[in-house]
């Protein structure tokens, strides 16, 4: 590849994307933990709560929970507001974050992302001997 046809925006563009994969991803673990926790069905019923509030209510250790808050927060998955330093959960959001959701539940489906990164080094083995990966690796696999 030539310098002259190197272009920067191209460059920039598609490193803004692979920035944007790894937040997501980061978010999409913390969805599997707010799913397995019980966090969502705790703060979607509750109404806008401090870090304090639904951690107590979730039975959570405040840190974790205002860690995640603060991670769902910046991914647009929970609300804030600034002035009573409360969250809140939209309905809108909720319907495909909780239990009550059933199979819409993308929050439970989240959980194949970190199901698969257990199995990571596996898969590279296998990229170079072959072969593959057993189903008995995947305990958690048959819950979902």
């Amino acid at each position: 590849m030539s310098a002259s046809n190197f272009n920067q925006a191209k460059a920039d563009t598609f490193g803004h994307y692979m920035m944007d994969i790894l937040n997501k991803s980061a978010l999409a673990l913390m969805t599997s933990i707010g799913y397995q926790t019980g966090f969502f069905d705790v703060i979607a019923k509750l109404p806008p709560s401090t870090s304090e509030q639904i951690a107590s209510a979730a039975e959570l250790d405040e840190r974790y929970v205002r860690e995640m808050l603060g991670a769902l927060v910046t991914g647009g998955i929970v609300d804030y507001e600034p002035i009573s330093k409360t969250f809140r959960l939209p309905p809108e959001h909720a319907k495909w974050l909780t239990r009550t959701s059933g199979a819409s539940n993308w929050a439970s489906q989240i959980q194949i992302i970190s199901i698969l990164a257990s199995v990571e080094q596996e898969i590279i083995k296998c990229f170079h001997k072959g072969g593959g990966v057993p189903y008995s690796a995947f305990p958690r696999i048959q819950r979902l």
